[in-house]
């Protein structure tokens, strides 16, 4: 997956940013898992667990664009190996 985004700052400066997300699946030979369960798997298994532990207190549909629930998931997926790459550009 790739995002590209302008920016216009308040200043004047001009900067593209890219992000690339690359996840590669395993081999079924080797009881692996496809990208796409790794990539919805993960993030759900990890919500799950924080609800269980008490980190997420909320109840119902929960969005997680709030750092106290955003910032420990993607430190746990980092530690999966699912991690995003950023590339800043001046322009």
């Amino acid at each position: 997956m790739r995002h590209e985004i302008g920016i216009r700052w308040h200043d004047g400066r001009r900067e593209e940013r890219g992000i690339n997300f690359v996840v590669y699946g395993q081999p079924a030979s080797t009881n692996g898992h496809s990208a796409m369960a790794l990539t919805v798997g993960f993030p759900a298994a990890i919500a799950a667990k924080m609800i269980v532990d008490g980190e997420i207190q909320e109840r119902g549909v929960v969005l997680p664009f709030t750092p106290d629930i955003y910032r420990p998931m993607l430190t746990r997926l980092r530690a999966e190996g699912l991690e995003a790459t950023e590339i800043i550009k001046q322009l």
